[in-house]
């Protein structure tokens, strides 16, 4: 959703914002007019997400450790012979 809001910032704080036609601050405080937009975040899709991408990970890093381990059992057995 894409809004025009008043808001008021005190270096990187947000210190007010008002709604276009509801403004709470008079003319004098320093609002400036912005245009913003609102994405709403699903935090139970952030989990699954981060659920999936860690099983993808530890699956690779499995491999990789078979394949390192693998990798020096060869090497032992030409230095065994």
């Amino acid at each position: 959703m894409i809004k025009k809001v008043w808001a008021k910032f005190e270096d990187m704080d947000l210190i007010c914002v008002c709604d276009e036609h509801h403004r709470k601050c008079t003319d004098d405080t320093r609002c400036k007019e912005y245009v913003v937009k609102f994405m709403e975040i699903d935090r139970e899709k952030q989990l699954e997400d981060a659920v999936a991408h860690m099983e993808k990970e530890s699956n690779s890093l499995r491999r990789d450790i078979k394949s390192f381990q693998s990798k020096v059992s060869r090497s032992i057995k030409k230095f065994k012979i």
